[in-house]
């Protein structure tokens, strides 16, 4: 396991922090020393093996503990928020390691985070869950592409996804004043006059100068700078939505502008109970239906 706070023992220097597991097992001190030593150098520790968790920074001791872990040759890695203490930087570059890290090792690993950047660029597989229900089971492409409810749709994403209430309205969606299409695997699921929740990312958008069908017209009101792209946001008549465009190709505030969803990238959601619409709904292993997590 590898904790929040690391749980090194202060007094103890770094190969030891590293061996103790194996002490506890009885293995023998030059085996465990040995394991250690080999387990540190996987992780850039060979210069601090001599030193104690207080000399170190807060990096070198999050990679203490994951060696300490290693050394151990368990079947299961459990890493409970392991990279929360970081600096943004240096939590960027431990994600990057722990993912190579899996890769290397083989060994199933349970990652807990409240952080939905980790958890789509380390899982293989991940759960979604709110006070404590599995919201969502699936692959990081699956819950990023298609969010099986309002929850996970809201919670997954970097930049927010557009949420906005509209109703069916002959065949089509009806969205403040303009109208977009509606999803054919959705339609046969509602009738004339329902109301619902329409789900597009702004990544899954672009931005038109000139009146398209199935946009979204209104005002520039917002940009907002991601470095190499620019978060717009269009608002008419107090419905307000954002595109992501390209560096240079963002329009001026005040400016007018269609927002235009990609049609097989919408999403339509019940309005009542906020679960996905439509036949090509995300598959939910049976275990995850009406899972709750054990209290602490």
């Amino acid at each position: 396991m590898v904790f929040q706070d690391y749980a090194l023992y202060p007094h103890m220097t770094v190969v030891d922090n590293i061996a103790y597991p194996l002490k506890v097992k009885r293995v023998a001190k030059a085996e465990r020393h040995r394991t250690a030593a080999e387990a540190g150098a996987s992780l850039q520790l060979e210069a601090t093996m001599e030193r104690r968790p207080g000399q170190l920074s807060g990096g070198q001791q999050q990679r203490v503990a994951l060696a300490r872990a290693v050394a151990y040759r368990p079947q299961v890695f459990l890493f409970d928020e392991p990279l929360s203490n970081l600096d943004a930087r240096l939590r960027l570059e431990a994600r990057s390691f722990l993912k190579r890290l899996q890769r290397e090792l083989g060994t199933t690993t349970v990652y807990v985070t409240h952080d939905q950047s980790e958890a789509l660029a380390l899982a293989d597989r991940m759960a979604v869950m709110d006070a404590g229900r599995v919201r969502q089971l699936g692959t990081p492409v699956e819950v990023f592409r298609r969010p099986a409810n309002l929850f996970v749709a809201g919670f997954i994403g970097s930049t927010p996804m557009n949420l906005l209430e509209a109703t069916v309205d002959d065949g089509g969606l009806r969205v403040g004043r303009s109208r977009l299409p509606l999803p054919a695997d959705a339609g046969p699921h509602l009738a004339a006059g329902d109301k619902v929740v329409v789900g597009v990312r702004p990544e899954y958008a672009e931005l038109a100068t000139g009146e398209r069908p199935g946009a979204i017209a209104g005002e520039v009101t917002l940009l907002e700078s991601l470095g190499s792209a620019f978060l717009v946001s269009v608002e008419s008549d107090g419905v307000r939505a954002q595109v992501a465009v390209p560096e240079g190709r963002q329009p001026a505030v005040g400016d007018h502008a269609f927002l235009v969803p990609d049609p097989e990238r919408l999403l339509v959601y019940r309005k009542d109970d906020g679960e996905l619409v439509g036949a090509g709904q995300p598959a939910q292993d049976a275990a995850a239906q009406g899972l709750r997590a054990t209290p602490p």
